[in-house]
């Protein structure tokens, strides 16, 4: 009679995540990923049956608002009934959870449902990891609500990219235009920046490029397009082949969030040498601390007093290449790695 065979033993090194890159919203994620698995790690996607047939796993929740909301009514349902089951098989399998905040307030309003959820995981994750300053009053209110609850910094990964053919096609191409990048939403302050540049007297080129976030913000902006000469307006998805001379006519890369704190613009920025203009605040200060002060210009919180001549004049100058060594996928794979291996210590 053939001896029963063992389960093979689960990796110690194991992480369960919520995203997976092929699920991710934001190419980084497949960065950090890629450093883990480098570094010896077992990343493997999230399953309620797994969950609840094991214990004291390390639960990495990307975005709790993803866990409990769809993109339809229906499917919102579907995740409600998903996040209550994951609650549960956290709490059964006495599992060991970490929260990244990729931005501490929400990009949009949350329902009840998504505040109620993410209070719970927040109630139960030991680790919060912060991708970049947060403003201290929300963290000082998450530790009031929270108080057990660690907060670590990291960063995002810059992953430097080579001029593909595109832009070397068009290297000879002047480059004037200010780049806006990303979800075109009212909490990008797009339609703020653009205002400031009319009262200001601008003439410098400036871009708007995302997907569509909010319709009837991408509405008012095609129409201002139709009588603002300097300005385009191109919602959707853009591909390789449109990028490569978008970014040959850039100078710079805007973006001027005030409380999303994972802003891909300034690193898609920096990974092809290019300076950002953001919102005055934390995120500003960090990075022009690390990656140098010549690539980072700050928009007052009133853009209508930007001094736009000192807004040109740091465009024009040269710099030095960006200092990046806290950006490395590597570096930010090991501040993740000391995380997990915190809560490992701890069992």
């Amino acid at each position: 009679m053939q001896e029963k065979q063992n389960p093979p033993a689960r990796p110690r090194r194991r992480v369960i995540w919520s995203v997976t890159p092929d699920q991710s919203p934001s190419p980084y994620i497949a960065d950090i990923v890629r450093g883990l698995r480098q570094d010896g790690w077992t990343i493997e996607s999230l399953s309620l049956r797994d969950l609840a047939t094991t214990t004291g796993e390390i639960v990495h929740i990307q975005w709790p608002e993803h866990v409990s909301r769809g993109p339809s009514p229906a499917k919102t349902a579907a995740k409600h009934v998903r996040a209550l089951g994951l609650l549960a098989a956290i709490k059964l399998g006495k599992h060991r959870v970490v929260v990244t905040a990729h931005n501490i307030s929400p990009h949009g309003d949350y329902d009840a449902f998504d505040a109620w959820f993410r209070d719970q995981i927040l109630g139960l994750a030991e680790v919060m990891v912060v991708l970049v300053p947060a403003h201290e009053q929300e963290l000082r209110l998450l530790g009031q609500v929270h108080p057990t609850l660690r907060v670590v910094t990291s960063r995002q990964p810059v992953v430097p990219e080579p001029r593909n053919v595109a832009e070397s096609e068009h290297a000879s191409t002047q480059s004037t235009s200010l780049l806006v990048l990303g979800q075109i939403h009212p909490y990008h302050r797009i339609q703020e920046f653009i205002e400031a540049l009319v009262f200001l007297g601008n003439t410098r080129p400036v871009e708007v490029v995302g997907s569509v976030g909010d319709e009837e913000l991408v509405a008012d902006l095609e129409r201002q397009a139709k009588t603002i000469e300097w300005l385009t307006v191109s919602p959707g998805y853009i591909s390789d082949e449109e990028l490569g001379p978008l970014i040959a006519r850039t100078i710079a890369v805007v973006s001027l969030q005030r409380t999303a704190f994972n802003s891909g613009g300034p690193f898609f920025a920096f990974a092809r040498e290019l300076p950002v203009i953001l919102s005055v605040g934390a995120q500003a200060k960090l990075l022009a601390e690390e990656v140098g002060n010549t690539w980072v210009f700050e928009v007052p919180a009133d853009e209508r007093t930007l001094d736009l001549d000192a807004l040109n004049t740091w465009l024009e100058s040269d710099r030095p290449s960006p200092v990046l060594d806290r950006y490395t996928v590597s570096a930010v794979a090991a501040e993740h790695t000391a995380i997990y291996e915190l809560l490992l210590g701890d069992t």
